[in-house]
């Protein structure tokens, strides 16, 4: 019993540890976007089936079902959710099983001959751990529909094994254990076995979810016993003499001359044998077993609130700028203007050559450039039913935006962003981005939903495949995130109920790889109108855009302070970023020297245009709006960095490090120093390349540096990368004979390197051909021992001279002797 016992529970182990480790890898996936999962409690019910394998059925399997023995099952249940998978179930539940050789054997069979029969109640306590196989992210009310699972665990349980006498006595259910059948506990026999014992459990099942409270569910699931007396039938008969003058516990041990089944009272054949002391009663090969057919009813005792269910946006709306903004609604705006000029000196804009007589809209920084969404004329993404282009992603690198010279902008093509409208994208780091889209052109969609989704970057505007992310809600719009510097602050927009106007700021915490609820940015930033478009910067300023703040009009931008979970006062950015129209979609980069946003003010080239802002002076708060003295901008600084192997990742002393103006074309060459390093002078407002060289490793693609916006610094810091050429190369071709020009066929050559201890043997095939690879550092020569051919040293090329050769085609010739 130890043995299947150990053997068992380390399967069900073995199956947690496999849950578990698909559940991280499922969390690794997608780092750093699933919202926290409701750790609630709940309570179930359940009812169904119960079927029992052993000694008594004709397999012993838990498929082995006959519903004339199935019988009944109930308990209850109390669980508690740790993960967006797992659920750990605690349960007391009363089981009965059957078993009848008179219903399951056939006639002329042992086990017909046998004629046993029993059943038995079993009382059980379980402790079950539950692995969904979709996860459940955020509150419980956000379930999916259908949620199938796994389960194993463990069950302590009671059993009380009954047989049903026959008339003459009484017809009565007896215990029978405590008979000992198989003369258990008489004088020289074995002990009476336990009717308390354990259990593994697996199983299976589907929660569907019909309320949010409330779930019914289907399980099923067996359990392997190490025990083989749930039948009360095991091993051999121990005759009648064993059991004195206990007639009764004589007659239910063998009850193969009984001329009726005892359970369903029909006739049977009795044989003309008897079992005597020693034949064959059971098999303990196998320990019995049960498997019960459940109908669960689960309720959700969470004391957390559900987030509101539904808020519908515009709807049929054709002109969309952001989530429900509505260009009409002017909530505490003014059209007194002249207290928005206090900072008009301070910001120069202009609209970029980028923008067409479409919408431009939703830009943000993306590998060294702006992506941005737009619905310019374009046949590729033309919408046959609306008559309109889609909104699509563009990219523009920003050192064209910085001349503002006309630019062909690239479209980033994606097969699973087709069906949407793309409306923004925000670059998470060098390999993700998330990506706002919707659909508002569908037949079925009457609101332009908005969702989430996650995209890998594979290289230069080439991405994988979209996955939606847990935060989408089919009741509300999600939208626009941006996230702190350090990955742990995300805000986004939201139309979900409960908050202060149409579209109001989130805020969302990441905690132990997951995110928290989302909770509303509150009344100092989120107003009765609509509020969209949030930016965080890296020193911690918040932009946004809103229409329910005092301004100008529309949509105006305001920055405020959010630190250490604290909003500060709203300020209006005022002329001429803001207009009497929709403004919105502030982005600044590192040292708020360059931004951009959309606007669709007057002088635009269509619906919203994209416009350049430059700052021409800037505050010691960096705050665009501060009274404070304006910060020295720092005209020359200093470029360092390492030049560092690709294969070996340590620094390289000596290499050729070369700087170019693309400007001015200006290029200053040095070398590293002896620990690798690199210093060049730069100026302010100027783009450069920067790239390594050096014999032996490759040409590497120039770096891209530009000092454009940066200020306040003294130095930047870059690490350059430069990769070795292959030093192996591939020597080949034909050994013939250098009078006549025959192929010479299984001749042994011998390549020797100086200075090395071994010697490399080639030798031709059967067509005059050999190959072998060499290092291409190294000089090589070679001869041959065979007869006939003159003895001397034969020099191989020098490869080294090839930089980039990584095979060489040599044919020998041989000379023969005279």
């Amino acid at each position: 019993m130890t043995s299947k016992l150990l053997i068992y529970s380390a399967i069900a182990s073995f199956c947690i540890s496999i849950l578990s480790i698909t559940n991280g890898l499922a969390q690794h996936k997608t780092p750093n976007v699933n919202p926290a999962t409701d750790k609630h409690w709940a309570l179930t019910v359940f009812g169904g089936t119960s079927n029992y394998f052993g000694d008594l059925t004709s397999k012993a399997s838990p498929f082995s079902v006959n519903s004339a023995l199935t019988s009944g099952s109930f308990g209850f249940g109390y669980e508690k959710r740790f993960s967006h998978r797992f659920v750990l179930r605690g349960e007391f539940s009363w089981a009965r099983i059957k078993g009848d050789d008179a219903q399951t054997a056939s006639i002329g069979s042992f086990e017909y001959d046998r004629n046993l029969s029993f059943r038995n109640d079993i009382y059980q306590l379980s402790a079950l751990a539950q692995f969904d196989l979709i996860p459940h992210y955020g509150h419980y009310s956000e379930r999916k529909r259908f949620t199938p699972y796994l389960l194993t665990g463990l069950t302590t349980f009671l059993h009380t094994p009954k047989g049903k006498t026959t008339a003459e006595y009484g017809s009565t259910w007896v215990d029978l254990s405590s008979l000992g059948t198989e003369g258990q506990g008489n004088e020289n026999t074995r002990k009476k076995y336990n009717k308390v014992g354990i259990a593994v459990p697996f199983g299976l099942g589907v929660n569907i979810k019909v309320t949010d409270r409330m779930d019914v569910g289907l399980e099923w699931i067996t359990r392997f016993t190490f025990t083989d007396y749930l039948d009360d039938v095991s091993k051999n008969y121990a005759g009648d003499a064993s059991f004195g003058n206990n007639q009764l516990a004589a007659a239910m041990a063998d009850r193969s001359q009984e001329s009726s089944a005892v359970l369903t009272g029909q006739p049977r054949q009795v044989p003309t044998y008897k079992f005597g002391p020693g034949d064959k009663r059971g098999s303990n090969n196998k320990r019995d077993g049960y498997s019960n057919f459940l109908i669960k009813v689960r309720y959700i005792l969470s004391k957390n609130e559900a987030p509101n269910k539904l808020s519908w946006l515009h709807k049929n709306s054709e002109q969309y700028n952001t989530i429900g903004v509505h260009s009409d609604k002017l909530a505490n705006s003014t059209r007194d203007i002249s207290e928005f000029d206090k900072y008009k000196s301070r910001y120069t804009i202009q609209n970029l050559a980028i923008n067409t007589e479409g919408s431009e809209r939703s830009p943000n920084f993306y590998h060294d450039g702006l992506i941005y969404a737009t619905d310019r004329n374009d046949r590729k993404h033309f919408n046959k039913a609306t008559r309109k282009s889609y909104y699509n992603f563009y990219y523009a690198p920003l050192a064209d935006l910085y001349k503002n010279e006309q630019t062909r902008p690239v479209n980033i093509e994606n097969d699973d962003l087709k069906k949407y409208h793309h409306h923004s994208a925000y670059q998470i780091n060098d390999t993700q981005i998330i990506t706002t889209l919707y659909s508002s052109d569908l037949p079925s969609q009457k609101v332009a939903q908005h969702k989430l989704f996650l995209i890998d970057i594979l290289g230069e505007n080439i991405w994988a495949e979209a996955i939606e992310l847990p935060f989408n809600n089919e009741h509300y719009s999600i939208s626009e995130p941006t996230i702190s510097k350090d990955g742990t602050t995300m805000y986004f927009v939201s139309d979900m109920k409960g908050g202060y106007g149409g579209t109001d700021i989130y805020v969302s915490y990441r905690y132990k790889e997951q995110w928290t609820y989302p909770i509303n940015l509150g009344g100092i930033v989120n107003t009765s109108g609509d509020e969209v478009s949030p930016f965080l910067h890296d020193d911690g300023t918040l932009y946004f855009a809103s229409n329910g703040h005092k301004g100008m009009g529309g949509l105006d931008l305001f920055e405020t302070i959010a630190k250490d979970d604290k909003i500060f006062a709203v300020t209006n950015l005022g002329s001429p970023i803001n207009s009497p129209y929709d403004d919105f979609g502030l982005l600044l980069n590192k040292v708020k020297r360059i931004g951009y946003f959309t606007s669709n003010r007057v002088g635009g080239k269509g619906g919203n245009d994209i416009y350049q802002l430059n700052v021409n002076e800037i505050n010691v708060s960096r705050m665009l709006t501060d009274e404070h003295e304006n910060l020295f901008v720092v005209e020359e600084m200093k470029l360092k960095g390492k030049v560092i192997s690709k294969d070996t990742r340590t620094a390289l002393p000596k290499i050729l490090v070369s700087l170019k103006n693309t400007e001015t074309n200006a290029l200053i060459t040095k070398r590293t120093d002896k620990n690798g390093v690199f210093e060049f002078d730069v100026s302010n407002e100027s783009n450069y390349e920067i790239f390594p060289s050096a014999f032996g490793y490759k040409r590497m693609k120039p770096t891209k540096i530009s000092t454009v916006g940066v200020f306040g610094v003294d130095e930047i810091t870059k690490t350059l990368l430069i990769a070795p050429l292959a030093k192996k190369v591939k020597l080949y071709g034909q050994v013939t004979n250098k009078q006549t020009g025959e192929l010479l066929k299984n001749i042994e050559l011998v390549f020797i390197s100086p200075n090395e201890d071994e010697n490399i043997y080639v030798k031709s095939d059967g067509e005059g051909n050999y190959s072998m690879e060499i290092n291409k550092d190294k000089k090589y020569f070679f001869f041959v021992e065979e007869d006939g051919f003159l003895q001397k040293n034969y020099a191989i090329p020098d490869l080294s001279k090839f930089r980039s050769v990584s095979s060489m085609k040599y044919n020998i010739r041989l000379a023969p002797k005279e």
